[in-house]
């Protein structure tokens, strides 16, 4: 299986990613899961995730992909219904930029290593999403697909 590098990519900013940008919608099992990512503002890309089991939401993400010195991080604020924090209030969790290639980014989790975190456009209308340890091959169910409204 890949392993890919765990060293920051250098001379790429936000911008980069802008490929993202868009609604986006799909299925994870019988969950509905949903990600939104603006345009670019302010040097930045944002987005909200919402995943919903039945008609209850399970959690939320707040995502954004900023320049930090020469490298590119996405961080993600995780909440539970309410806006429950996951992390502690200053706290966020964080992955570098490690890969770009065509419209395929990867991000390694930087704050406690952890796994890659890759995001694909395969097409003009559908994003996938994954984590992977590099080790094992991705199983169909630990990938999200969304597709463009």
């Amino acid at each position: 299986m890949i392993k890919y590098q765990t060293r920051g990519l250098v001379g790429l900013t936000p911008e980069n990613l802008t490929w993202l940008t868009g609604n986006w919608k799909g299925q994870r099992g019988q969950d509905q899961i949903e990600e939104q990512w603006s345009g670019l503002a302010g040097g930045t890309l944002m987005a909200m995730f919402r995943w919903l089991q039945g008609e209850q939401v399970w959690f939320y993400e707040f995502i954004t992909i900023e320049q930090a010195g020469e490298h590119v991080l996405l961080r993600i604020k995780h909440f539970d219904p309410g806006l429950k924090g996951w992390e502690e209030k200053d706290k966020a969790t964080e992955f570098l930029l490690v890969q770009l290639q065509d419209r395929e980014a990867v991000f390694f989790q930087i704050n406690k290593p952890g796994p890659w975190m890759v995001y694909r456009l395969e097409a003009q209308d559908r994003l996938v999403t994954y984590f992977t340890d590099g080790d094992e091959p991705v199983k169909l169910e630990e990938i999200f697909t969304f597709w463009r409204q």
